[in-house]
């Protein structure tokens, strides 16, 4: 507090020159005891006070006598940068002192009444601070007196309470905002009470209690600070559970008759349980914390396993000779990090193979547990794919889908090819989630839906002004809104010439114009372009440009139509029949004979085509179940197909004569045929899975046709 924010300034002076009957008069008027004295430069030289007029007066000196002969010269001053004090109070004399700057200058008067009002601005201050404090804290904090009157809450206290904080709660008794017994009684208690916890409105509280006692020792009322614990009551569930399973963890690893080991990335070993110490001799004291590899140049074990997990980055089994004469089959299993694939961790399941007898029980034991561990990989990998929409069980499309997820990481054009409907928007948005630009947007446009005359300022936006019914701020095009993702541009053939030219200049400059606008403006993107034309034939024919075709054409994909990969169809067809079935909140299922048809249609519209009549069917089949008379027209129009007499044939090179595909209906054949058909391929075959492939069906329509004819199966291989 600052002398000159609280003095008054202006004062009223006294020149030396002027008499006792001026300071009278001036000293009566203003009701005042004391009047500074200063120069004719207003540099304070004295201080004139009420005693010295009365002195004057009982020594009858003439009116006239100058004050300058009267003042009292030895006077206490303050600057006017300094600091207020509360002992100043005693040194006020005449009820006043006077104020000078660093010159001499006087620049104001000190009260009594000003400190007062500098010391009550201060306690203000120092009130409202405490109660920002008091209301930013996080625990609740409720004060009440001793007959319950609310003396201070904060707004913490109000949440947990439940109490509207529009309504003025001072001196309000605490019972009316408090109904809970146990709550008030303890609010209320003249005694302390520390950590009590109790339940209220659903919440659980913890609140330590202390009575308010002044410096005198008397209580004048009661104090409470309460904290929610709830959601720490959960997470004190959370770890007692947490450590609850690994204890059970622990039992069991400790339980296992193989000794189990567990590494960092390092090869340092941080667990293994009493079966490895038993099988190795080393005590847990002595390996825990050390490298597996230490234990390898001890000659305690021949060699060390979480290193070649850690060079190789996969499952390995090794045979482990140990010091004792033990030999181990050892199998180390990374534990990856799920998103940067990292190994985390590398554990060991030691199983002791000393007693030869066991040997080749244990090896084939692990041959079918690896063949275990592949088929669900592979389930895995077929699930993972419809989670995307993405349906794949054809050898054509696993390899397409092994393409993509390797190109997706690289930044450069993409053209995928194939007839309308076979799923090319669907890779393209794959590719775009799989690539480094996921985070950016996927901008996707078909060039043959626009017509020509718009698609240019939908590709490339427009200038303010640039034609009529343009928007006044311009628009910009979805080349620019694809800047940091990528650009999809389905069916590019259709493409118009002239368009053909500004998008190569676009893909090579990777500048943009809009049109009307002489700006050029920096774009990012990564282009994937479909179609379902001939496009090289398109560039002899001079309706596509040829530097364009090999600009986009850097890494194309093609992807065959659906009766060329009939091994997809019922898995989409369970996928799509799932899909409806979800969203139109119903159970359908799909009879044998409808799915042989539907495998024997030839899909002239794609996987399209087959979602279409699928919700179809889904939506107007009364039935729970889909039969053949609820299949379109289009499918029962052919005669009973047969599945060992498909109609085209094709002979490819290093393949078996007998390499069929379907492009329309099977071919009509007698039960007998198609049975002595069947039973020559199986008996040169034996195999479910090579019959379908040869014959380009599902392996279970194979499976119920030889069932139906009473065809005994063999293991298939």
């Amino acid at each position: 507090m600052k002398v000159r924010d609280y003095m008054t300034a202006n004062p009223i002076v006294l020149y030396k020159e002027e008499t006792i009957s001026r300071a009278a008069s001036l000293l009566l008027e203003n009701r005042i005891d004391g009047l500074p004295v200063v120069d004719e430069a207003y540099k304070l030289i004295g201080l004139l006070t009420k005693s010295h007029v009365f002195r004057a007066m009982k020594n009858h000196l003439p009116e006239e006598t100058p004050v300058g002969t009267l003042m009292q010269t030895r006077l206490v001053t303050l600057y006017d940068d300094q600091q207020i004090y509360e002992d100043w109070d005693e040194e006020l004399e005449a009820g006043r002192l006077p104020v000078i700057d660093r010159s001499g200058t006087l620049v104001g008067i000190l009260t009594r009444t000003d400190i007062l009002r500098a010391f009550e601005h201060q306690t203000r201050k120092t009130i409202s601070q405490l109660d920002a404090i008091l209301q930013s804290t996080y625990h609740g904090i409720v004060a009440v007196d001793l007959k319950g009157h609310v003396l201070s809450i904060n707004q913490a206290a109000e949440r947990l309470l439940g109490i509207s904080s529009q309504k003025d709660m001072l001196r309000t008794s605490i019972d009316e905002l408090v109904s809970d017994k146990p709550l008030l009684n303890l609010l209320l208690s003249l005694e302390k009470k520390q950590m009590v916890r109790l339940d209220y409105d659903g919440r659980k509280l913890l609140i330590n209690h202390t009575p308010i006692v002044t410096d005198e020792g008397k209580k004048i009322g009661m104090a409470s600070v309460m904290q929610d614990i709830t959601e720490l009551e959960v997470i004190s569930e959370e770890l007692t559970a947490v450590q609850k399973l690994n204890r059970e963890l622990d039992t069991i690893i400790e339980s296992s008759h193989d000794g189990i080991v567990v590494t960092d990335r390092s090869g340092v070993i941080r667990h293994f349980n009493q079966a490895f110490s038993r099988m190795t001799g080393v005590p847990a004291h002595e390996a825990i914390g050390r490298q597996e590899e230490e234990l390898e140049r001890r000659g305690i074990i021949s060699q060390a396993v979480s290193k070649l997990v850690v060079e190789k980055k996969k499952r390995v089994s090794v045979i482990q000779h140990v010091a004792n004469g033990s030999v181990l089959l050892s199998t180390g299993t990374p534990i990856l990090d799920d998103e940067t694939g990292e190994i985390l961790q590398i554990v060991m399941n030691c199983r002791d193979l000393s007693q030869l007898n066991q040997v080749k029980a244990e090896l084939e034991e692990a041959k079918q547990l690896s063949e275990r561990y592949h088929s669900e990989l592979e389930v895995l990998r077929a699930q993972q794919m419809e989670i995307e929409g993405v349906v794949a069980e054809s050898e054509e499309m696993r390899n397409i889908l092994q393409m993509c997820m390797r190109i997706a990481p690289v930044d450069t054009s993409i053209l995928i090819l194939g007839e309308s409907g076979v799923g090319k928007g669907v890779l393209a948005k794959l590719i775009h989630q799989r690539s480094d630009r996921a985070r950016g947007p996927f901008i996707s446009i078909n060039c043959g839906a626009i017509p020509g005359n718009l698609l240019e300022s939908e590709l490339f936006g427009y200038a303010p002004g640039a034609f009529t019914g343009a928007q006044q701020k311009g628009k910009p095009g979805l080349i620019e809104l694809a800047d940091g993702g990528t650009l999809f541009l389905d069916e590019i053939g259709e493409l118009p010439l002239d368009l053909q030219v500004k998008l190569l200049t676009v893909l090579q400059e990777k500048l943009v114009t809009r049109i009307g606008d002489v700006k050029e403006r920096a774009v990012d993107f990564r282009l994937v372009a479909a179609t379902n034309a001939n496009l090289l034939e398109r560039v002899q024919a001079g309706t596509f440009r040829e530097d364009l075709y090999y600009r986009i054409n850097v890494v194309p994909i093609e992807v065959p139509p659906l009766r060329k990969r009939k091994e997809d169809l019922f898995p989409m067809i369970r996928y799509f029949l799932g899909k409806f079935n979800a969203k139109h909140h119903v159970d359908k299922r799909i009879s044998y004979e409808s799915l042989e048809l539907m495998q024997a249609y030839a899909w002239p519209g794609n996987v399209r085509e087959l979602e279409n009549i699928i919700e179809r069917l889904v939506v107007t089949t009364v039935a729970p179940v889909i039969d053949v008379q609820h299949l379109p027209k289009m499918m029962l129009d052919g005669q009973t197909p047969s599945v060992a007499f498909p109609v085209e044939r094709r002979q490819e090179a290093g393949q078996a004569d007998e390499k069929t595909v379907y492009s329309t209906a099977s071919v009509p054949a007698t039960p007998a045929q198609e049975k002595e058909r069947l039973l020559s391929l199986y008996e040169k075959y034996q195999s479910t899975r090579k019959v379908a492939k040869i014959l380009g069906v599902h392996q279970s329509t194979v499976v119920r046709r030889l069932n139906k004819y009473g065809i005994r199966k063999k293991n298939d291989a």
